[in-house]
């Protein structure tokens, strides 16, 4: 009777592969892998297992974060200094590659092999390379065989597609924490920009920006600065070195974006400034711009929490500084148009003020004819002229000018008319009055003020004219028969100094058909394009061709000329003439 057949038993691979009793390990590990998407606990996963099975102490899981370039993500074995650790891998892995066999002139092939790696398998997903695992030597020193290949291959493929879905999901939640951090610096900047816009004061904003910056950044080092006549100076800041001069930091006008000082020292252009930055502690620069114009610069050193300035970090910084200088340039604006109000409110009350002092009306004087004019500039000076009667055959005259713009010159100006028409009447000679005149104005005015002032008095029975001209453009006397005089006799500018020599009095007498022209320094400083005066010489020749014509028709002529002369140049002073012609 023969004996009873015995069950086939399975023939199965040393190493697990070939049997059926294979698959339930390789189904397990495949449900491990599948059932998380937490990429370091999937890769950590494949590398043991690969690891245990192939009885290695050495190993390495590898992800690929872009074109040829892999990430360290696990090691085992290795130093720790290993994990996060940048691969360049120049040529495409498409099977398993022996170490021993690669060449190793490639830096990448070095790197393993110095780790102890002895093979290179990659992970394939979709035919596409998602990553590299590496393995060291197995112990016993026994050969990885061709079934060695087969089961991690068959490893590799069953995580593959895990390990692709846990990468993506990977970079959805980066994508996401971005997105977050975008969403909080955009907030940031919004409830910032709410802050610098009440504020209209540049002060003000400047000390916001640096309450931002040790808020939102934290840094222990700072420095901010201002484009002050085009060159950057420091407003603000917290370092323990001075920086350089202000040339130097100059050059960070040239900016185009923010940097780190690391790079900006890898140009040229900027390595100078890059080395001094450095010396301080600088670590990054973010440019103030406003219109593709660099206004200012952000100087960062170190965070306190450690870690390096990223791209998000200066962008966000970007954002932070400009808004800032815009509400620093709008306080700029604001305050300079404060300002010019206050100029403009000053030169209305300064234009009234001269136009009080300006008489309302000529007298009539028998046997002289008699013009005046004063046009004014939109900064009005300190002109002045009068007429003033003091007895029935006695009349003064006056023309002046006074150093400076606005109510101050006005005022100044209003002090002199008062004491002219004070002492006038009082009997005094011109020279004793222009005395008085004269230290009244130093006792009541600084040094930086005073007046060039020309003052006659005439007799119209006797046909004399008395004068003291102290410091002003002498008047032209032309004669009727042609000759010109200049009415220059007198003194010092009232103002300047107590009178210390007495004032001299000049004295002509008038015939008929002469004419006499005073005049301020508007008229023969008009300026044309050029920059050029129209100077005394050209108003002299004018008048020897009008010399004939009545007072009202000489200003005309002036009045003309200066306006053919100075065509397309703003008025920079005022003009005032004051003409007398005897019958």
């Amino acid at each position: 009777m023969s004996s009873p057949a015995r069950p086939k038993r399975s023939r199965t691979h040393p190493n697990g592969v070939g049997g059926s009793s294979d698959f339930l390990p390789l189904f397990e590990f495949s449900n491990v892998v599948h059932s998380s998407v937490d990429l370091k606990f999937i890769l950590g996963t494949v590398l043991l297992t690969v690891m245990g099975k192939m009885l290695v102490s050495r190993g390495m899981v590898l992800l690929k974060r872009r074109p040829g370039q892999f990430e360290v993500l696990n090691a085992k074995g290795l130093d720790a200094d290993t994990v996060g650790r940048m691969v360049q891998v120049d040529r495409p892995l498409r099977s398993i590659g022996s170490m021993d066999r690669a060449g190793g002139a490639q830096p990448w092939v070095s790197f393993f092999r110095e780790r102890g790696q002895k093979l290179l398998v990659p992970i394939v997903a979709q035919r596409r390379v998602v990553g590299l695992l590496s393995l060291g030597e197995r112990l016993g020193g026994k050969r990885y065989s061709n079934s060695d290949h087969q089961l991690i291959n068959s490893l590799l493929n069953l995580s593959a597609a895990a390990i692709e879905k846990a990468v993506m999901i990977e970079q959805l939640r980066d994508v996401n924490r971005s997105l977050d951090r975008k969403f909080q610096e955009l907030n940031t900047l919004f409830d910032l920009s709410k802050e610098f816009n009440v504020v209209l004061n540049a002060e003000r904003v400047i000390r916001l920006l640096t309450f931002s910056l040790l808020g939102q950044v934290g840094v222990h080092r700072y420095a901010i600065c201002l484009d002050d006549g085009g060159k950057l100076q420091v407003v603000a800041s917290k370092l323990d070195l001075p920086l350089g001069a202000s040339e130097l930091l100059r050059q960070l006008c040239k900016l185009q974006g923010a940097d780190l000082v690391e790079n900006l020292g890898r140009q040229k252009k900027f390595g100078a400034v890059a080395a001094d930055l450095a010396r301080v502690g600088i670590v990054a620069v973010v440019p103030m711009q406003i219109q593709n114009q660099v206004k200012g610069a952000v100087l960062l050193g170190e965070k306190l929490r450690g870690g390096e300035y990223t791209k998000a970090d200066l962008e966000f910084l970007y954002s932070l500084a400009n808004l800032a200088i815009i509400s620093i340039e709008n306080a700029r604006l604001f305050r300079e148009a404060i300002e010019k109000q206050r100029l403009e409110d000053e030169l209305v009350i300064a234009r009234e003020i001269q136009q009080g002092l300006l008489p309302r009306s000529l007298p009539v004087i028998p046997g002289f004819e008699i013009a005046a004019v004063n046009i004014s500039s939109k900064q009005v000076g300190g002109d002045y002229y009068d007429v003033v009667p003091i007895q029935d055959d006695q009349f003064i005259f006056a023309i002046g000018d006074v150093a400076g713009k606005g109510t101050p010159a006005a005022l100044l100006m209003a002090n002199v008319q008062a004491s002219l028409r004070a002492f006038a009447p009082m009997g005094m000679s011109l020279p004793d009055a222009t005395r008085r005149i004269n230290d009244l104005t130093c006792q009541n005015t600084g040094q930086d003020k005073f007046i060039t002032f020309f003052w006659a008095s005439l007799n119209r029975t006797t046909r004399e004219l008395r004068y003291v001209n102290a410091g002003h453009n002498p008047p032209f006397l032309l004669r009727a028969d042609g000759t010109i005089e200049r009415l220059d006799v007198g003194g010092i500018i009232l103002g300047l100094m107590k009178t210390v020599s007495p004032y001299q009095e000049g004295s002509v007498t008038l015939n008929a058909g002469d004419v006499i022209v005073m005049f301020t320094d508007g008229v023969s400083e008009a300026m044309n394009a050029e920059q050029e005066d129209f100077t005394e010489e050209r108003l002299e020749a004018l008048l020897k061709t009008v010399r004939s014509e009545p007072p009202q028709k000489i200003i005309e002529s002036v009045r003309e000329a200066l306006e053919k002369y100075t065509r397309g140049t703003p008025q920079s002073d005022d003009i005032t003439m004051l003409v007398l012609r005897t019958l």
